[in-house]
């Protein structure tokens, strides 16, 4: 399947950390755990399997076959929970692949899924899926192509939760991924994971928030990324909270914005503007 290498489109389909926080208080920012979404025409590349991505499977039935990889940043309940809710894996003409770089030693990734799926956890199995999988397990550090011209490198994730930062590129645009990250006194080495990277999505686990949103904006102006999406919000974080750590991020740094559920952003304009 060829990649439309003129289309890059993200979209935040959940974006609390920790559990799903829905209700009147976290309406506008969203209360579905972490799910982003790239549309590159031909191929979705989905980060994540919160439970966003109920809602990012329904979107995909009316477009089918869809052909997509599901990245994992790491495995804890709030980034699967949303799997077995994935709609477009119940049709037999689609096909997903899972990538995780973190879990070979218990098992690997799909049999994490399998016990996600089984009694008495959840009534049905992984093999309720009627579209075509493939479970790909590699040592974070380790580059991969999804497809041609569709390239991804990864960062294995130290001093918090075991996981894998990733950098998608391709021919119009190019994404750094890097969540629930604690950060290390050095930040050199993710600053140049993600340097030049036309938008970055991240999260830090720091004590507090001012914190996590400083050194998310230091690491965006070191690595020269002029657009910074910070997102697993904290599950008892109010619409209104939110929105004044927003605005004090946004006074030190224009291009620093706290992710919004349904947000769209069309990363292949923001290199054309760059570039212009």
């Amino acid at each position: 399947m060829t990649v439309d290498l003129d289309r890059m489109d993200l979209t935040f389909w959940g974006v609390r950390g920790g559990i799903p926080a829905p209700g009147r208080d976290t309406a506008r920012f969203g209360g579905n755990s972490s799910c982003v979404g790239i549309d590159c025409g031909d191929r979705v590349v989905v980060f994540d399997a919160g439970t966003g991505l109920r809602a990012l499977g329904r979107s995909l039935t009316a477009r089918s076959p869809v052909h997509g990889d599901l990245l994992f940043s790491h495995t804890n309940v709030n980034r699967i929970c949303g799997l077995p809710f994935f709609e477009a894996a119940f049709q037999p003409e689609n096909s997903f692949a899972f990538w995780c770089g973190h879990e070979p030693e218990e098992g690997g990734i799909r049999a994490t899924l399998t016990r996600l799926m089984t009694g008495p956890v959840f009534p049905v199995p992984i093999d309720i899926f009627n579209a075509e999988l493939a479970f790909n397990d590699f040592e974070a550090g380790t580059p991969f192509a999804l497809a041609p011209g569709l390239d991804v490198a990864s960062l294995p994730v130290r001093g918090g939760l075991p996981g894998t930062a990733y950098r998608l590129d391709r021919g119009a645009g190019t994404l750094g991924y890097a969540c629930a990250i604690r950060p290390p006194e050095d930040l050199s080495g993710l600053v140049d994971f993600v340097r030049d990277c036309d938008v970055l999505v991240t999260s830090l686990l720091c004590e507090d928030m001012e914190t996590a949103d400083r050194i998310a904006v230091e690491v965006a102006q070191g690595a020269g990324v002029d657009r910074v999406f910070i997102t697993d919000h904290p599950p008892e974080a109010s619409d209104s909270e939110l929105q004044k750590r927003e605005d004090a991020a946004r006074r030190g740094f224009p291009g620093c914005v706290l992710a919004r559920e349904g947000e769209s952003i069309d990363v292949t304009a923001l290199r054309r503007r760059a570039i212009a």
